[in-house]
């Protein structure tokens, strides 16, 4: 069980209100002390799955007001060991606030028995909202090192398709730094944020255009063979690259809400981008427009189902705002979402259909 130190800052006004929302969720251990400026400080373990109702009820209570702060710090272990919480039948935790159970006074709406509707029960097992909202934040920036990684990686790309080599191309994968941006539109989408989902929007275009760049002026001074093996296989969408990038994009979006590392499912969602894109650039500049126009056919059905899988994962997770007019926006952006998405999908099974019959290429005669 992974685990969060969490520091909360209230005003010392608001420290026992603040002592009674954790009574109600049985947080346990934690230390409350007094620090300067008028504040209490309250120290406590929480399990790093499943903590955001807590986190939802603290700001609820405290988040318009001057001195409320979390803070959220790893926890590699911890003496004596803290136990789960072992679940009764009704599936709430033993001593749980309840039906017909007393509750504090001044309480958010949200743990007020008989205020609470059935659904909203449900306490998703993944690390909370602000968390993953850092990470992708962080790897959704346009930023020089990302840019100059991306083109590395596709230098590396574009020698392994060159040479037939498979390993190479897999080199090229494991350092593309693909998988925040993509998964930042899906993110943003699910939460209805506008700032982020631009970001994470402008990262992943840069991205693919410096990688388009760099293979397309490697196409344009090489010779390409397009009979190579690497090479032909992706010239053309398949129902199997479909597949891959669907199950690469949701593979994506779990591991990052479980808070796992995202290092071998990041080469995953990359083996659905770069050697397409590469591909792509390297048959254009060698004038091979055909096969060049299918693989950018096949960078573009990825893309769309990495996005599309992604979001529906973080909906599965339970990912949403935490307030009822961003959720409003949030349910804007999702059917928007859904529509451009689903409809660019079965487009593109149309063309993959009529076009190539769904099946993959074979070497040209």
């Amino acid at each position: 069980m992974s685990l969060r130190m969490v520091k909360l800052l209230v005003a010392e006004s608001h420290r026992d209100r603040a002592l009674e929302i954790l009574d109600v969720h049985e947080v346990t251990p934690r230390w409350c002390m007094p620090v300067e400026g008028g504040r209490a400080m309250i120290d406590m373990i929480l399990p790093g799955e499943g903590n955001e109702p807590i986190l939802d009820d603290l700001q609820e209570a405290f988040g318009n007001t001057e001195e409320f702060r979390i803070l959220f710090f790893a926890v590699e272990a911890t003496l004596p060991r803290i136990q789960e919480k072992e679940e009764d039948e009704s599936g709430e935790a033993e001593g749980g606030p309840g039906p017909g159970k007393p509750q504090p006074p001044g309480l958010p709406a949200s743990l007020r028995t008989g205020e609470v509707e059935e659904e909203e029960k449900w306490v998703p097992s993944r690390i909370n909202r602000e968390e993953l909202y850092t990470d992708l934040a962080d790897s959704s920036r346009t930023t020089g090192y990302y840019l100059t990684m991306v083109a590395l990686s596709s230098v590396v790309a574009s020698a392994g398709l060159l040479l037939g080599d498979g390993a190479v191309i897999i080199g090229a994968m494991v350092i593309a730094p693909l998988i925040g941006p993509n998964l930042g539109v899906s993110f943003a989408t699910t939460l209805g944020d506008l700032r982020l989902g631009r970001d994470a929007f402008l990262a992943s275009v840069f991205g693919a255009a410096v990688a388009f760049a760099v293979a397309l002026a490697a196409g344009i001074g090489l010779s390409v063979d397009p009979t190579e093996a690497e090479i032909v296989g992706r010239t053309r969408l398949t129902y199997e690259h479909l597949a891959l990038a669907l199950a690469a994009g949701a593979a994506g979006a779990i591991s990052l809400t479980r808070g796992v590392g995202t290092g071998l499912v990041g080469v995953m969602v990359a083996v659905a981008l770069l050697p397409p894109l590469a591909n792509a650039g390297l048959l254009l500049g060698d004038g091979h427009w055909q096969l060049g126009v299918g693989a950018l056919v096949l960078v573009l059905g990825n893309v769309v189902c990495v996005n599309l899988a992604a979001t529906v994962a973080f909906l599965a997770q339970g990912v949403r705002p935490n307030t009822w007019w961003e959720e409003e926006r949030r349910s804007g952006a999702v059917w928007t979402a859904s529509l451009l998405w689903g409809g660019l999908l079965v487009a593109l099974i149309v063309v993959v259909w009529f076009a190539w019959g769904g099946e993959p290429p074979g070497l040209p005669g």
